[in-house]
C-alpha cells in the first residue's frame, strides 16, 4: 500500500470517527438549543473540531512535503480526489439549505446553524477527500 493512500485511509477512519463523535457530544450535551447557551459546550467542539483539522493536517501535509514517498502517480490522483472533495462539500451544503429552508420557513433560520452548516462541511471536505484518494488508487489497481 502507497503512503498516501494508507494515510488516506487512516483519514477515512478518523474523519468518519470525527464525525460519530462530534455527533454524539452534540446530542448528549442537548443539541442546538443548550449549543447557544452552554459555553462549556461551545469549548468542547470547538476543541473537536479545531483538534480535527490538526490531526488530518498532520496525516497529509507531512506526507506531501516527503517527494520521496509522493510520486507522479500520487499527485496524479490528489489533484482528482479534488473532484469527489467538492462534489460531497456542494451535495452537503445542498442539503444544508434544503433541510433548513424547510424546516424553519416561517420562522428564520437560527445564527446558530451557520456555525454548525460550517462545522460539518470541514468534515465532509476532509472525510471526501481521503475517499476520493482511496478511489483513485481503487480505480488505478482496477484497470491496471
Amino acid at each position: 500500500m502507497a503512503p498516501l493512500q494508507r494515510r488516506a485511509l487512516y483519514g477515512l477512519v478518523f474523519g468518519i470517527v470525527w464525525a460519530a463523535a462530534m455527533a454524539v457530544v452534540f446530542v448528549l450535551k442537548g443539541g442546538v438549543s443548550t449549543f447557544t447557551e452552554d459555553q462549556g459546550f461551545r469549548l468542547i467542539i470547538d476543541g473537536l473540531w479545531i483538534g480535527g483539522l490538526v490531526v488530518y493536517l498532520v496525516l497529509f501535509v507531512t506526507i506531501t512535503r516527503q517527494p520521496a514517498k509522493f510520486d507522479e502517480r500520487d499527485k496524479s490522483i490528489m489533484d482528482r480526489s479534488a473532484k469527489v472533495q467538492w462534489c460531497a462539500v456542494i451535495l452537503s451544503l445542498v442539503g444544508w439549505v434544503i433541510g433548513l429552508t424547510e424546516s424553519y420557513w416561517d420562522q428564520g433560520i437560527p445564527p446558530i446553524f451557520m456555525y454548525i452548516v460550517f462545522m460539518s462541511t470541514l468534515i465532509v471536505s476532509t472525510v471526501a477527500q481521503s475517499a476520493g484518494i482511496l478511489i483513485g488508487y481503487w480505480r488505478m489497481n482496477r484497470n491496471g
